[in-house]
């Protein structure tokens, strides 16, 4: 595949940006915490590269503190949850609120190659497949992968079910899959603002 190095060099060039962005968020998400409680278009806009578009306060997902409600569920609405899930969890995850960083999904512009096809490429669905009860193990559905992009812009997972409660998981790049060839019911925010992502889980519970 001809673009599959412009693929590889521009995730190499979003993550060098990741990098540097996550470092100072450590710190500036300790100052934004005076804005928590603040709507999403009122936050000064210097703070764009670390402002979660799904989780601010104004936006769909968030709940107190600009925390999604299963985080606050699990980890409280505190000082520390904040910097944690924004600092850590989901450091730089504000590049997906410029426009020339990020990816707004056209379905008819996807392209993909996966040995199969699946609505979804998450381990805990893949794994229902897999062990369903009274059936014997599906090897099919062991390991999963696919290559989907959108232009220059290009995703990669694989997903490898070692048994029925871990997994693997290795994905890069920005968050567009096979699915995003369909119209979906999904929020506005996931197809105009596709973040970039990276992830490398080997042992993975759940």
């Amino acid at each position: 595949m001809l673009k599959l190095p412009i693929f590889i060099l521009l995730w190499i060039g979003m993550m060098m940006i990741k990098f540097v962005i996550a470092v100072l968020g450590l710190f500036t998400i300790a100052y934004m915490w005076k804005w928590r409680n603040t709507p999403f278009n009122e936050v000064p806009k210097w703070t764009t590269p670390w402002l979660n578009p799904e989780d601010w306060h104004g936006t769909f997902n968030h709940y107190v503190n600009s925390l999604p409600r299963w985080w606050v569920q699990l980890h409280g609405a505190n000082f520390k949850s904040f910097w944690h899930y924004h600092a850590i969890r989901n450091p730089a995850n504000g590049l997906r609120n410029i426009e020339w960083l990020d990816l707004d999904n056209v379905p008819e512009k996807v392209k993909y190659h996966s040995p199969k096809y699946y609505d979804r490429y998450e381990p805990s669905i893949l794994r229902q497949q897999a062990y369903k009860p009274g059936d014997e193990f599906n090897p099919d559905i062991k390991t999963c992968w696919y290559l989907a992009w959108q232009g220059w812009q290009a995703g990669f997972k694989i997903v490898h079910i070692w048994n029925d409660e871990r997994h693997l998981v290795i994905k890069i790049g920005w968050r567009v899959e096979p699915a995003n060839t369909k119209d979906r019911d999904r929020p506005q925010v996931l197809i105009d603002d596709a973040s970039f992502a990276s992830k490398i889980l080997i042992w993975r519970k759940g």
